[in-house]
């Protein structure tokens, strides 16, 4: 169940957490949890901070190339637009990642699995995007689904009908994607639409969704991002376990959204590289009980595996307290991607774990721009720091 309400949240001093293999055993009192367990290996975290480990469940990871020259031209005014017609934006990343080979983009790919990893992440959601052409997109898939092998954390691979191509009939594409996605469910735990002005339509998403829910898939969606065109309606129609962005919807569409019982997952770092004064409205969603997670939308725009900085811009560019941010990062991120077993530090669930160089959760928001991670504990198991960290 998600976290409505900081008050859901129970903080306990001086405590000790018994792990058994990939669980966690017991949660209480050091003074208790010493008398009863014998452990062969104990973790020190006196002075620090622990939590349930970060989950990620909004991210762009399999891409070649980068785009750290369109920032200077956006500063200098240029639009996205003209970007594209100069052949730059998101068209430039899709003929990079169709040019690189498989085995490049698995090496990149774990390399962005391992640095999240070490910056306190320990269940990401990766969605494909960047082969547009369906038989790319399929391929991409492939490579996430490779890549999970040698992940240090899990992997929830996401199949994203990101934006049309420029070169094909838009119908004849929706086409081509609805008839792929029964390929698609041995491949893909969700289906996610970018519903958005310069996107998908909301008929041509619902399109899409009606066929992927037919097909046994669950859902996500990109809404509001852009403009509002009425893509959070859908929730309305549609079982969308996770609805992201939101910049631009209605504060009468959080009702829509508690009745549904979608997460409305927001990406504030992408508020930054927008540039843009717009902001989800979190005060609506907070009174209507909207379960709120928070994601990094790593892209080759919004270029943050960090979601430590993903917490520390909820609250001061959202609003939101320290220990919201926190619940939006653990236990409400792992409810918008259905996972009942992860992001509360209870006898039970998964034995993910971040211990912090911080003495208590406000130091999650107030202190900026370091590395507070000093342990990562997967699946009962640390991680070590490795080198191959490529991005």
């Amino acid at each position: 169940m998600p976290w409505r309400h900081v008050d859901d949240a129970l903080i306990i001093e001086n405590a000790g957490i018994a792990v058994n293999g990939e669980n966690i055993v017991d949660v209480g009192p050091w003074s208790k949890i010493s008398k009863e367990y014998e452990g062969s290996q104990i973790i020190d975290a006196s002075n620090s901070l622990v939590t349930p480990g970060l989950i990620d469940p909004h991210t762009h990871l399999i891409f070649m190339g980068s785009r750290e020259d369109e920032l200077e031209l956006k500063l200098q005014g240029v639009s996205y637009e003209k970007i594209l017609r100069r052949g730059g934006g998101i068209y430039r990343t899709v003929n990079a990642t169709a040019k690189a080979s498989d085995e490049e983009l698995k090496r990149l790919l774990i390399g962005r699995l391992i640095k999240a990893a070490m910056l306190g992440t320990t269940t990401i959601e990766v969605k494909n995007g960047y082969g547009i052409d369906p038989e790319q997109e399929i391929r991409l898939l492939r490579i996430i689904n490779q890549a999970m092998v040698g992940s240090p954390i899990d992997v929830v691979p996401t199949y994203l009908v990101h934006v049309p191509p420029r070169d094909m009939d838009r119908n004849v594409y929706i086409k081509s994607v609805m008839s792929m996605l029964d390929r698609v469910r041995s491949l893909a735990q969700f289906v996610d639409v970018f519903c958005d002005e310069g996107a998908f339509t909301v008929n041509e998403t619902r399109e899409i969704m009606r066929v992927a829910v037919n097909l046994g898939l669950r859902l996500r969606l990109h809404a509001d991002e852009i403009m509002y065109i009425g893509c959070s309606d859908l929730v309305g129609e549609f079982k969308i376990s996770s609805v992201d962005h939101l910049l631009n919807m209605p504060e009468k569409n959080a009702k829509l959204l508690a009745q549904s019982g979608s997460t409305a997952t927001l990406l504030p770092v992408t508020i930054l590289t927008l540039m843009t004064n717009k902001r989800p409205p979190i005060k609506a969603l907070r009174e209507t009980g909207v379960p709120i997670a928070l994601g990094s939308d790593f892209s080759p725009n919004t270029w943050s595996l960090s979601m430590q900085y993903v917490m520390e811009l909820a609250t001061y560019l959202l609003g939101m307290t320290p220990l919201e941010a926190l619940m939006a990062s653990t236990v409400n991120a792992a409810h918008s991607l259905e996972l009942k077993d992860r992001g509360i530090l209870q006898p039970g669930y998964l034995a993910d774990i971040i211990v912090w160089d911080v003495p208590n959760y406000r130091w999650l928001s107030y202190e900026l721009g370091r590395n507070k991670v000093l342990t990562v504990i997967k699946r009962g198991r640390i991680l070590r720091p490795t080198q191959n960290t490529t991005v």
